[in-house]
């Protein structure tokens, strides 16, 4: 397919597709992009060019996926669906929402092939019916808001730390105590852009975690560990600032395990594996998630 620019203003190139392509969402116009199908010029082009007059604009079909534009190979598991929510169980690798990337093979856009009129719900069109998240790597479960006010009162729930959270995590070392709370602040690192506790001096933002012993290995400890906020990497940040790094974490490393180089080449072990919260109706709702089969195989490897 091709088209000819002939507009005497400048237009972005995703902007253009969308008026020529009715039938194609700009999220999937976003990945043909990326995947190389649309050129510009017979040149390779960014989700953002800025077409000119004059331009030629080639749509390569050939290379088309036969399932709407995407290709997910990582997708969620559906616990339940009602009219108003849906909670899901988030596989490890599949990103929540796009970043400055623009990444096409999120939960978000998923979210939107299988429920399109959820674009419609919530405050940010990039993330669709979404109030909390989880980081890449961390698998678990998640709820999404199908309606406008189930968004507004899930939103409200989180801001006033009423839903629980519950994880699995695998750490390095032994754990002293069976039972503890980290609440040291946490604030992003300018040299590293990593989340750092900062335990000397008064800044960053509140945060709190607690954990609890549920298995001790010789060189591993198993804990469940709940959080009180939501920051950014905040367990991640919390358990590498008391020395036991997450196991298969590459980002939160303790420095004995950068010089023995002992971070597995797996995911980070860390489950959301249990989500509390209210509905429409003020009844709570309790949903539990075992850890996935891959994190459950390598406890039987360890002693």
């Amino acid at each position: 397919m091709k088209f000819k620019y002939t507009k005497s203003s400048k237009e972005r190139l995703d902007k253009f597709l969308n008026d020529k392509l009715p039938d194609t969402s700009r999220s999937q116009i976003k990945k043909l992009i990326l995947r190389g199908q649309i050129s510009v010029n017979n040149a390779k082009s960014s989700v953002h060019h800025w077409l000119k007059n004059g331009d030629i604009i080639i749509y390569d079909q050939k290379q088309i996926v036969h399932d709407n534009g995407f290709d997910f190979k990582l997708e969620p598991q559906i616990i339940e669906q009602t009219n108003d929510y849906l909670v899901i169980v988030k596989p490890s690798g599949l990103l929540v929402h796009p970043t400055e990337k623009a990444e096409t093979d999120t939960l978000a856009d998923w979210l939107k092939l299988k429920i399109p009129q959820i674009i419609k719900i919530g405050d940010d069109p990039l993330r669709p019916g979404i109030v909390h998240r989880l980081d890449k790597e961390v698998s678990g479960l998640m709820v999404i808001a199908l309606t406008q006010e189930c968004f507004d009162l899930l939103k409200k729930q989180f801001q006033k730390r009423k839903v629980s959270k519950e994880y699995i995590g695998l750490v390095h070392g032994q754990v002293l105590n069976n039972k503890g709370e980290i609440n040291t602040p946490l604030e992003r690192d300018k040299k590293t852009g990593l989340m750092k506790a900062q335990t000397t001096r008064d800044s960053g933002q509140i945060a709190q975690t607690t954990y609890e012993v549920l298995k001790k290995f010789i060189n591993y400890t198993l804990l469940k560990i709940k959080i009180k906020t939501g920051r950014t990497h905040q367990i991640r940040a919390h358990l590498y600032s008391i020395g036991h790094s997450i196991v298969g974490d590459q980002l939160y490393q303790t420095k004995d395990l950068r010089k023995k180089k002992k971070v597995l080449n797996q995911r980070i072990f860390l489950h959301a594996c249990y989500l509390k919260f209210k509905d429409m109706n003020g009844l709570w709702h309790k949903y539990k998630s075992p850890l996935p089969p891959d994190l459950a195989e390598f406890l039987n490897t360890i002693k």
